[in-house]
């Protein structure tokens, strides 16, 4: 099992300290003002730029083969996933039963009794023996938020599996995610931000099921072999599903103005 600390995902801002100087004669003429922050800084690319840059957290190391299962208490943190690493036999866990080596998931977060919160930064190129990333996040009686970021092509695929029997998921993708999605939910809602529900196309929804597609399905159309790029799997059982892009704000694509029945049920 490999344990992380948590860090922020932005670097810290400089906060300017006091100065005590002696005194001293005031100039007849002052230099000119130094440049505020904004003019100094280069300009951020647009948040749903897929081509923009992925920051990464400060002081978490990349990691592979991510292994936290607990019973009670949550799962909190920001990782770093670089599926080219190598890791010692000895140092990674147990496979479990639907495991081989060559299938060993990248990223498996499981809590019994504690919810799920998670930022998962996934580096790389597309040069993988297994293909993708394979992630799997789940808890039985508490929710499930999980924040998957990733730059534009040339990445590895990722395929993600987000579950929860008496929670509710929230799942954010990278803006450049291209796959097919399958949402399944017994009671409870869906709910798909505007943003992303401008890319998705949805073919069928029977027995609780959803099935859609992320992104022009034209693609998957041209892979007679079958696809290889993006997937996600969600489900739950007694809960709601969200699902976004990483780049949105948590509260995308919710009601406003919830009552007393959604805070207590996180509708």
């Amino acid at each position: 099992m490999i344990l992380t600390q948590d860090s922020d995902v932005h670097p810290k801002a400089i906060e300017q300290s006091d100065i005590i100087v002696n005194r001293a004669t005031i100039p007849d003429e002052l230099p000119p003002a130094y440049a505020s922050d904004s003019q100094t800084k280069p300009a951020a690319g647009p948040v749903n730029d897929p081509l923009a840059p992925m920051p990464l957290p400060d002081s978490v190391r990349p990691m592979n083969f991510l292994s936290i299962s607990r019973g009670n208490t949550s799962i909190k943190g920001k990782y770093v996933i670089d599926p080219r690493i190598k890791i010692p036999q000895a140092m990674l866990p147990p496979l479990a039963e639907d495991e081989t080596e060559a299938t060993r998931r990248n990223v498996f977060l499981d809590s019994i009794y504690g919810n799920i919160d998670a930022d998962i930064f996934v580096v790389g190129d597309g040069d993988l023996k297994q293909n993708f990333v394979s992630m799997l996040m789940k808890s039985t009686n508490g929710s499930v938020v999980v924040r998957v970021h990733a730059s534009a092509a040339p990445r590895p695929p990722i395929h993600i599996k987000a579950t929860s029997t008496y929670g509710s998921v929230t799942l954010h993708v990278p803006r450049s995610f291209r796959g097919p999605a399958t949402i399944r939910t017994t009671y409870g809602s869906v709910r798909i931000s505007d943003s992303l529900s401008a890319e998705l196309t949805t073919f069928s929804e029977v027995k609780q099921t959803r099935r859609c597609f992320i992104g022009d399905y034209a693609d998957w159309a041209e892979q007679p072999e079958g696809w290889t790029g993006d997937e996600i799997d969600v489900e739950t059982t007694n809960g709601n599903v969200k699902l976004q892009y990483d780049v949105e704000q948590p509260n995308v694509g919710s009601p406003k103005g919830k009552g007393l029945f959604a805070k207590l049920f996180g509708a």
